[in-house]
């Protein structure tokens, strides 16, 4: 996935471009697609003059257009749900709020790989202007910070790793991002070098078939050796073949049914997947006190009455103070919690999550209550009177009877829809949202915090070192001889 981005001042230019109004002659199946129109409305001229009318209320901003794009690899074999998801997830990281922003996307179909355009007035509706540095540094550092969100979604999501960037997500780092070392760069290059493009496009699309089954399979944290990664390939139709010498494993390649590929020649050999499982053995497995899936199980637990608690009490209801209340507090590292003793770091935003996912959760209940009160008001309608059509002088009464014919046909239709399929309440739905959050979280990234740890020691040696003195105070005290005076 490939994020750019540029800014002007021409809202309706803009538009214009992006509904490719200056290629009129365009096939249908090319025409651009409008996906969501958010806070505008109308054609292009309307929806220009509404979001200048906005950014007018900030006067010191001489650049309130942005135009971002965001296209996806035309090998990379994803439902068009997925990467709308991925767009969406663009505007949320760089903190676009769909209550206060105005924006348009539209996805572009003239070209072999899927690309969508984003049109985004950066001034919101109270007249603030969109907080978009990076690092503590300017604007124009923008592009670093998308580059950061794009590999974070990629990464989040399941989504094909983008080769060639400089800047990448690490969760792992307190700024959440870092930079290529020379090391990975020169690695990177010489990887780009070695990779053999087959020319064969039906050899092709299997090799980048299994390379998208090794990426999925070593995103799941709890493969941490080389017998589990076999496994786990294998269960996917994909066999792995190990090679070894005395110095242990000196290659891979992958077999099914259609193709067999050397690791090398798809970007997967053995010293890359090796690093990968280095770190997921970093992650939370098996401690002396506690499982990952005793970890899961109380994380679970605990989300599941923090979001209770949080929708029944609405808008007024603060995240932050019941995520305290279960143990669950930020950090600049992550959320520190503890579960049988063990001090553990998750690296997610658990708040941010829960106030998103009640936030959709509302939307479809509020969905759910403005179609029944459509369908309510259709209930109750009335058809129009048919008036007598006199003999002289009819065709006023004529035209109204022809309206009135019309609007009763299309009230009766709309009667036997209702009837057909009423609207019903989203319980399903929005209980399936909250448990797809919740396992979300519950798989994220969580660690053991040494350094929690560590402090709870060195906190408990202070307070034996007090009890010890106390008691040491009181025994010699104790040892006076009565009536003695000092």
């Amino acid at each position: 996935m490939v994020v750019e981005v540029s800014t002007g001042n021409g809202f309706r230019s803009t538009i214009s471009y992006v509904h490719k109004e200056h290629e009129k002659d365009l096939p249908l199946d090319k025409k651009p697609e409008v996906i969501e129109k958010n806070l505008v409305f109308g054609n292009t001229p309307e929806m220009a003059r509404q979001m200048r009318f906005v950014s007018n209320a900030n006067s010191r901003m001489s650049k309130p257009v942005m135009h971002i794009s965001v296209s996806f690899d035309a090998k990379e074999r994803i439902s068009e749900h997925q990467r709308q998801n991925a767009v969406q997830s663009v505007l949320k990281e760089m903190g676009v709020k769909a209550q206060d922003h105005q924006y348009l996307i539209v996805k572009h179909n003239d070209t072999t790989n899927p690309h969508y355009h984003i049109v985004l007035n950066k001034v919101d509706l109270d007249g603030k202007k969109l907080n978009l540095g990076f690092d503590g540094k300017k604007e124009e550092f923008i592009k670093n910070k998308l580059q950061v969100i794009a590999d974070k979604i990629e990464q989040e999501q399941g989504l094909q790793r983008t080769e060639g960037r400089n800047i990448i997500y690490d969760a792992n780092n307190e700024k959440g991002y870092r930079f290529l070392s020379k090391e990975e760069k020169a690695e990177q290059k010489a990887r780009n070098k070695k990779e053999i493009r087959e020319k064969n496009p039906n050899k092709r699309k299997q090799q980048e078939a299994i390379k998208t089954q090794i990426s999925k399979v070593l995103q799941d944290k709890k493969i941490v050796t080389a017998d589990q990664f076999k496994q786990a390939l294998e269960n996917k139709g994909v066999d792995v073949r190990i090679s070894k010498n005395i110095k242990g494993i000196s290659g891979i390649s992958y077999k099914t049914d259609k193709i067999s590929v050397k690791g090398s020649q798809i970007g997967a050999k053995w010293s890359d997947i090796d690093k990968v499982l280095q770190e997921n053995s970093k992650t939370v497995q098996e401690t002396k006190s506690i499982s990952r899936s005793e970890v899961e199980k109380h994380l679970r637990a605990d989300l599941e009455r923090i979001i209770s608690h949080s929708m029944s009490l609405g808008y007024s209801a603060n995240v932050e103070h019941f995520l305290k209340m279960r143990g669950l507090e930020r950090t600049a590292q992550g959320y520190a919690y503890k579960v049988n003793e063990t001090h553990l770091l998750i690296k997610s935003d658990l708040e941010k999550g829960i106030i998103s996912t009640i936030s959709e959760s509302r939307a479809l209940q509020t969905k759910y209550e403005e179609r029944k009160a459509y369908e309510e008001k259709v209930r109750n309608a009335k058809p129009l009177e048919i008036k007598p059509v006199p003999f002289l002088f009819n065709s006023k009464i004529k035209e109204e009877n022809a309206k009135a014919e019309e609007y009763n046909k299309k009230l009766e239709k709309a009667k036997q829809k209702i009837e057909q399929n009423p609207i019903k309440e989203p319980n399903q739905e929005r209980k399936q949202l909250l448990h797809n959050y919740i396992e979300k979280a519950v798989k994220s990234e969580i660690k053991v915090d040494k350094r929690a740890e560590k402090q709870e020691k060195e906190l408990s040696r202070i307070e034996q070192m007090k009890v010890q003195r106390e008691e040491n105070e009181y025994s010699q005290k104790q040892k006076r001889p009565r009536g003695y005076k000092l």
